[in-house]
C-alpha cells in the first residue's frame, strides 16, 4: 500500500463518516464469530528459545504498548531485540454448532483523539487461519477457538503518520486501533465478527 491510497482512503473515510457508515455480509456482530481481543506471549522468551504462544487453555490478554513512530516500521513490533515479534495475537472463536469457519482478514481503522480527521487511515489485513466447529464431533480435534499473530498496524500507517504530524496531536498520544474481523463459513456465508479496539500510545521523540 503506497501513501497515495491512504490518502485516498482517507477522502474515502471522510465520506463514509458523512454517510453513517456502510455494512455488508452477515454482520452479527459476534454472534456466529467472535473476536476475543489482542494477546501477548503466555511466556516471552529470548531467541533461539522458543516463546510459549497463547492457546484456548491459556492466553494473557495484551492491554496495549508504546511505540515511537519513527523508529518502528510495523506494529506489533520487536519490544526485545530477539528477532522475533513480541505480542499482537489476535484471538478469534467460531460458535456456529456444524460449520468450519475460515478467517479471511481484519478491517482496520486507525482513530486518534484530537486528529485533524478520523479515522487518520484505513486498512485491510489479510489472516489465514480456519477455526473448528463449536461442536467437535467424536474423533475429530479442530478447535473453534484460535489465535494469530498479525500485522495489524502495517508500515504504510505506520511511515504515513510519521510523515504527517500536522494531521495529528502532539506527542504522548493514543492511537486506538479499532477492528473487525470477517470470516466465510463452509457453507460459503460471510460474517463479521464483533468490533475490538487495541490501544498504542505514541512518545515523544528521544533527544
Amino acid at each position: 500500500m503506497s501513501k497515495a491510497p491512504i490518502t485516498m482512503m482517507i477522502a474515502a473515510s471522510i465520506a463514509l463518516a458523512g454517510c453513517g457508515g456502510g455494512g455488508g455480509g452477515s454482520n452479527d456482530q459476534g454472534v456466529s464469530f467472535r473476536a476475543l481481543g489482542v494477546f501477548q506471549e503466555t511466556l516471552e522468551q529470548l531467541a533461539p528459545a522458543a516463546d510459549t504462544l497463547p492457546t484456548p487453555e491459556v492466553a494473557i490478554g495484551d492491554t496495549g504498548r508504546a511505540i515511537i513512530l519513527s523508529e518502528n516500521q510495523v506494529f506489533p513490533t520487536d519490544y526485545n531485540n530477539d528477532g522475533d515479534l513480541d505480542g499482537g495475537f489476535l484471538g478469534f472463536q467460531n460458535l456456529l454448532e456444524s460449520q468450519r469457519i475460515n478467517v479471511t482478514g481484519v478491517h482496520v481503522e486507525i482513530v486518534v483523539p484530537g486528529a485533524l480527521i478520523n479515522p487518520v487511515a484505513t486498512d485491510f489485513v489479510p489472516v489465514a487461519i480456519t477455526l473448528g466447529q463449536a461442536f467437535v464431533p467424536e474423533g475429530e480435534e479442530a478447535q473453534n477457538v484460535a489465535y494469530a499473530q498479525t500485522l495489524f498496524v502495517s508500515s504504510d500507517v505506520l511511515t504515513f503518520l510519521n510523515q504527517n504530524p500536522s494531521l495529528l496531536p502532539t506527542p504522548p498520544y493514543n492511537i486506538n486501533v479499532v477492528m473487525i474481523a470477517t470470516a466465510v463459513s463452509d457453507s460459503g456465508e460471510t460474517f463479521e465478527s464483533n468490533e475490538f479496539t487495541y490501544s498504542i500510545t505514541v512518545l515523544p521523540e528521544q533527544r
